[in-house]
Order: C-alpha cells, then structure tokens, then sequence
C-alpha cells in the first residue's frame, strides 16, 4: 500500500510517532480524539485567516480540485510568474504538501514560499511548531523541482484593532524565517527519513508510546491504547520532566504510590497526600469564614463567548472574545432564587443588549459569584472599553466578585476531583444529579460552535429555535450549578440551610 506523508501527519509524528502509525497504517483501530481535534481547529482557523491574507497577492491564483487536478494545475502555473494559492506537490518518497502561497520573486527568480498562521506570534513548541510547519513545506516543493527561495511565515498582528473595514497591510505580520529554515532543515529531513521508515513497517509494538514521558497535556490520540496501565488521574497530572521519568522508570504510575521523600513542591505534596489519604479534606473554618464575608443578594453569573483569529467586530483585537449570552441567577437572603439570561441572536450588537441586561439585573449592593474570575473581569473590563458609558457600572461589578473556585482549590479539596477545581469536575462528586450529560450541548465548545452557526445563517426558524433553547439550558445550567454547590457548602460546611 501506497502510503503518504502531509504535513499534518508529520506534525503528529512529531508529537507520537506510533500514534501516526496506527492513523495511518491500522485506521480502523484509531479513534480521534483532542489531538485531531486542534488540529482541525488549527485548519478551519488557517483556512479563514488565509482568505483575507491572499488579499496581499491580488493577482494570485487559487489551486482546486481533486488531487490529480491540483498536482496538474501546479505544475501549469509554475510556468508562469502569477502567485499561487495552495500550491500542491509531491515527491517520489510520498511526500505531500499544499503550500499557503507561492509568490514569484522578479529580483531572484525564485519562488518565495508563505505559510499562514492564525495565531498571534511564531511558536515553537510540540504541538505548534511553525518552523518545521515551514521547513516541511519548503523541503517537499524543492525536491519536487521547484527553486524556492525566501520562506516567511504571516501571522496576526496581537496589537491591531479593528475600526471600520479590516486594514489588511495592518492586520498582518510577515516574517522572513529563511535563515531557521536552513539550519532546521536538516534535523526536519532526519525526522522526515524516519517517519517514512516508521510508515514503511508492517508492525509496531503496541507496548508504551513515547507520550508515557510526558505531561498528560502532550499525550496523543492514543494513549490509553499504548499506556492501558496508566490511571485515568496519574503521576503525570502532577510531575513533568525530570521528575516524571524518575518516576516512570522506577515503575510509579499511580499518584497514591509516589515515594513519601520523593521531591515534591508543596503544593504537589498536597495534591498527593490527598490521594493518599483517599478522603475529602475540609477547612470548614475557612470556608465559613469566606462565606460570611458575603454580601445579598448573590448574582450569580456565567458568559458564554466566541473569538476568531480575524477580529470580526470594531473594537476588537484578534480573538478577542465577544461575550454573546450571559446567565444570571439572584439569590436573595431569604432563599428565593431567580433567573435572568441574554442571548445575542446576530453579530453585530451582540454586547449592547447583554450590556444593558446586567445593568438592568444586577443592583448596587451584593457580591457577584463566578467560577475563575479572572475570565468574567478580563471581559467585563473589554466590555467597559467597548461600552465606556457603562464602565462605572462594570468596574464596580468586578469589585464585588467572588470567585467560588477558590474554595476548591484551597478549602475543600477531594480525590474524586482528580487534582482539578474545575466545576465539571466538582459538580458530579457534589451534585451527581445535576449532570451535563442530559444536554444537547454538553461544554463551552459546543455553545460557541453552536452560536456560530445560528448567526451565520442558513438555519430553519425550527433550527434557530431549538438552538437558542439549547444554549440557553446549557448556560442556564452553569450558574445552576453554581448555586447548588454554594448550597451544598453551606449545608455541609457551615450548617446553614437557604
């Protein structure tokens, strides 16, 4: 079987090399998973930010069509000297690239090769690596004949802002990488030679992956099939580097088997007596204390929020992010409970009436519940700048924010929380019956991807319909929770029942 190596494969070869393996050779038994997900939001965002980009190049020419059309059509425009959109090569090893840009350089004859990135800065890292995005690009048009010259990467100015119709010579950074590409290049064609080895071979073991030494955010699509013997919360949600292969290669795995002189900070030192001890640990005193400091009524408030790499509305920078529905729930000190929410059904004006809706909600007196605060200020204080005639209004909200988070992450910890205060982790060991789960929308993920589509058009007024109750039982939901658990703790921890 003729096998192929993208880009795309080459980036998760990099970040797993067996995980490619069984993508590529034994696709029945690979089931995508967060990887494949952010490399398809990586797309879908490069997509959308290379539309404005080839703006740059206004007499180039778009390459479409199957594969056979694309390789054709290519080696059609290479002739002449116009800038290509997405030009498709290949190599006799199996190499397969579509490049950004190509754009003839009339001074050197060559062709300089752009990749666009819809992030705001050039990133090196695992799972971002720009240069050797590039370097693959460049190596693969040049053994397919093409001379290529520069190669620069384009990506989104952090500082811009936008007021009227996007400035596109403004919007944009383009960065000369030539000189990372030649001394990368190399080390990228080593690790090209050793992909094509690897896909070259009928079988791998299936004992261990290379991720098994890394921090659980780096570990690839196919952990749990190389690593069964991993637990679901492990040495690797606490450790990383040094400290986690000392621990691997003597055989720890589990948190609760971390040796009691093995050098921990303090605070990883916490997290594993927890699991140790295997029971919630409570400072009731803490959380009373923290409790009673507040102020009635409670308003309780959640955002849900969008951002795109190309700022789609004035005043925004690149993925900023527009708040388009809020929910708020108002416990007063008698224990009557009531439910406000706002949800933006069109783009633009979006935040007026959301804006509107929580200086009309929320009064002057009384602390504001959320869970991690510094989400809810960072974009009340957007909002401010946005809306400067209700900036009294939501610096004062911010000052009377309470984060219940923190009770988790200080006062009340247990080990069915797997090391996290996230609220999906809280909710079900405190509330199992309030559960995500029920819900046609399930996370914030959904809600925004959701939202997008009912405000890009070409839904049925049913669609519409059933998308706006969705959302609004998913946020509705957020701050439910919220209050329930701040009732759990005072029924537990302080004894106090609403």
């Amino acid at each position: 079987m003729n096998l192929t190596l993208t880009k795309t494969d080459f980036k998760e070869y990099l970040l797993c090399n067996k995980c490619l393996w069984l993508k590529k050779k034994r696709p029945e038994e690979y089931t995508p998973g967060e990887f494949s997900l952010f490399l398809q939001k990586l797309i879908k965002d490069g997509y959308e930010v290379e539309q404005y980009v080839q703006k740059l190049f206004p007499t180039g020419v778009s390459v479409t069509g199957d594969r056979t059309a694309l390789l054709a059509r290519t080696q059609e425009l290479i002739k002449g000297e116009r800038p290509i959109f997405q030009a498709t090569f290949e190599t006799p090893e199996g190499l397969f690239a579509k490049v950004d840009i190509l754009s003839f350089n009339h001074e050197t004859r060559l062709w300089d090769l752009y990749e666009v990135k819809a992030s705001s800065e050039i990133k090196t890292d695992l799972k971002h690596n720009h240069i050797k995005d590039v370097g693959f690009q460049t190596i693969v048009a040049r053994d397919a004949g093409v001379p290529v010259g520069e190669s620069y990467i384009i990506y989104i100015n952090k500082e811009y802002r936008r007021a009227g119709e996007i400035d596109i010579r403004k919007l944009f950074i383009m960065e000369n990488v030539t000189e990372q590409i030649r001394t990368e290049e190399a080390g990228v064609r080593e690790e090209i030679r050793k992909a094509l080895e690897l896909l070259s071979m009928d079988e791998v073991s299936r004992t261990g992956c290379e991720c098994v030494y890394k921090s659980h955010g780096q570990w690839c699509d196919c952990f749990a099939l190389f690593n069964p013997e991993v637990p679901e919360y492990s040495v690797h949600h606490l450790v990383q580097g040094n400290k986690l292969r000392l621990l691997i290669d003597v055989g720890v795995l589990d948190i609760k088997d971390i040796p009691d002189d093995f050098d921990l900070t303090d605070i990883q030192r916490d997290k594993a007596t927890l699991q140790k001890v295997g029971r919630p640990i409570i400072d009731a005193e803490a959380i009373d204390e923290r409790l009673s400091k507040l102020a009635y009524p409670l308003y309780f408030l959640d955002y849900e929020t969008y951002g795109t790499p190309i700022p789609l509305l004035d005043g925004y920078k690149t993925n900023q992010q527009i708040v388009f529905q809020v929910s708020v729930d108002k416990l007063n000190e008698d224990g009557t409970l009531e439910h406000f929410e706002y949800l933006a059904d069109k783009l633009h004006g979006a935040t007026e009436g959301l804006v509107l809706m929580l200086a009309q909600t929320i009064g002057p007196v009384g602390n504001v519940v959320v869970w991690y605060e510094s989400f809810e200020k960072g974009r009340n204080m957007e909002l401010a700048e946005l809306h400067p005639e209700y900036r009294e209004f939501l610096e004062n909200l911010n000052s009377r924010v309470f984060d219940l988070m923190k009770v988790f992450k200080d006062d009340y910890q247990h080990p069915d929380f797997l090391g996290s205060a996230s609220i999906k982790k809280v909710l079900p060991v405190l509330l199992p019956e309030l559960s995500y789960k029920s819900l046609d929308i399930q996370n914030g993920t959904m809600a925004l991807s959701e939202w997008e589509k009912m405000i890009k058009g070409g839904m049925s007024a049913e669609e519409v319909a059933k998308t706006k109750e969705n959302l609004l039982k998913y946020c509705a939901l957020d701050t439910m929770a919220m209050v329930e658990i701040f009732r759990a703790l005072q029924r537990e921890v302080a004894g106090k029942v609403l």
